[in-house]
C-alpha cells in the first residue's frame, strides 16, 4: 500500500509541475520582446558612406550576377537564355 501511495504522489507531483511548467509558456514571449527591445535601441550603427560606395559596388556586379542566376536557371531547366529574363533580384 505504501509502494503505492508513493508511486502515485510522484505521478501527481510530475504532472503538477508540468501544468506549472506550461502556464509560464505565456510569459516566455513578453520577456523575449523586452529583451529584444533594449539590445535593439543599443545597436546603431553609423556607416553612411560605406553603403554609398557597395551600392555602387552592387550596380556593377549586378550585370555579372544576372548572368550567373541565367545560366544557373537555364543549367537546371536545360534550355537557352533566350526563353525568360531576370528581372529583379531581391537580397535579403
Amino acid at each position: 500500500a505504501g509502494n503505492t501511495l508513493m508511486g502515485m504522489g510522484t505521478v501527481f507531483l510530475v504532472l503538477i509541475f508540468i501544468s506549472l511548467l506550461i502556464s509560464c509558456f505565456k510569459f516566455i514571449p513578453q520577456i523575449m520582446d523586452k529583451l529584444s527591445k533594449k539590445s535593439s535601441v543599443v545597436e546603431k550603427p553609423e556607416v553612411v558612406e560605406e553603403i554609398s560606395e557597395t551600392v555602387t559596388a552592387n550596380e556593377e556586379d549586378d550585370s555579372e550576377l544576372i548572368a550567373v542566376i541565367a545560366a544557373a536557371i537555364a543549367a537546371s531547366e536545360q534550355t537557352s537564355t533566350d526563353s525568360f529574363v531576370v528581372r529583379s533580384i531581391r537580397r535579403r
